[in-house]
Protein backbone atom coordinates (compact mmCIF):
# COMPACT_ATOMS: atom_id res chain seq x y z
CA UNK A 1 0.00 0.00 0.00
CA UNK A 2 1.13 3.26 -0.99
CA UNK A 3 -0.34 6.44 0.89
CA UNK A 4 1.52 10.08 0.84
CA UNK A 5 4.56 8.88 -0.24
CA UNK A 6 4.39 6.22 2.12
CA UNK A 7 4.60 2.17 1.57
CA UNK A 8 4.18 -0.52 3.59
CA UNK A 9 1.98 -3.43 4.17
CA UNK A 10 -0.59 -4.48 6.25
CA UNK A 11 -1.48 -8.34 6.13
CA UNK A 12 -5.63 -8.98 6.61
CA UNK A 13 -6.78 -12.27 7.16
CA UNK A 14 -10.89 -12.71 6.68
CA UNK A 15 -13.36 -15.90 7.44
CA UNK A 16 -16.79 -16.23 7.02
CA UNK A 17 -19.66 -19.32 7.89
CA UNK A 18 -23.44 -19.34 7.15
CA UNK A 19 -24.11 -16.38 9.73
CA UNK A 20 -20.38 -14.64 10.20
CA UNK A 21 -17.77 -12.76 8.97
CA UNK A 22 -14.63 -11.34 10.27
CA UNK A 23 -11.49 -9.94 9.25
CA UNK A 24 -8.24 -9.45 11.60
CA UNK A 25 -5.79 -6.82 10.41
CA UNK A 26 -2.33 -7.07 11.96
CA UNK A 27 0.07 -3.90 12.48
CA UNK A 28 2.81 -4.70 13.34
CA UNK A 29 6.26 -2.57 12.98
CA UNK A 30 7.51 -5.78 11.13
CA UNK A 31 4.63 -6.40 8.85
CA UNK A 32 4.11 -2.73 7.69
CA UNK A 33 7.73 -2.68 6.57
CA UNK A 34 7.61 -6.18 4.12
CA UNK A 35 6.87 -6.17 1.21
CA UNK A 36 3.64 -8.17 0.14
CA UNK A 37 5.25 -11.42 -1.23
CA UNK A 38 7.68 -11.48 1.72
CA UNK A 39 4.99 -11.91 4.35
CA UNK A 40 4.56 -14.99 6.00
CA UNK A 41 0.85 -15.52 5.45
CA UNK A 42 0.72 -18.94 7.04
CA UNK A 43 1.64 -17.62 10.63
CA UNK A 44 -0.69 -14.62 10.39
CA UNK A 45 -3.82 -17.24 9.63
CA UNK A 46 -3.09 -19.14 12.44
CA UNK A 47 -2.97 -16.03 14.77
CA UNK A 48 -6.65 -15.50 12.97
CA UNK A 49 -7.70 -19.05 14.16
CA UNK A 50 -6.43 -18.11 17.53
CA UNK A 51 -8.58 -14.89 17.65
CA UNK A 52 -11.63 -16.45 16.45
CA UNK A 53 -11.18 -19.14 18.97
CA UNK A 54 -11.14 -16.35 21.58
CA UNK A 55 -14.59 -14.91 19.94
CA UNK A 56 -16.12 -18.18 19.76
CA UNK A 57 -16.53 -18.67 23.60
CA UNK A 58 -19.53 -18.62 25.20
CA UNK A 59 -21.01 -15.63 26.57
CA UNK A 60 -21.00 -15.49 30.81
Amino acid sequence: MRQGGAEGSLPICARADGNTGASVGFVTPEATRQKPASIDLAAFAEAALKVRAGARRPIG
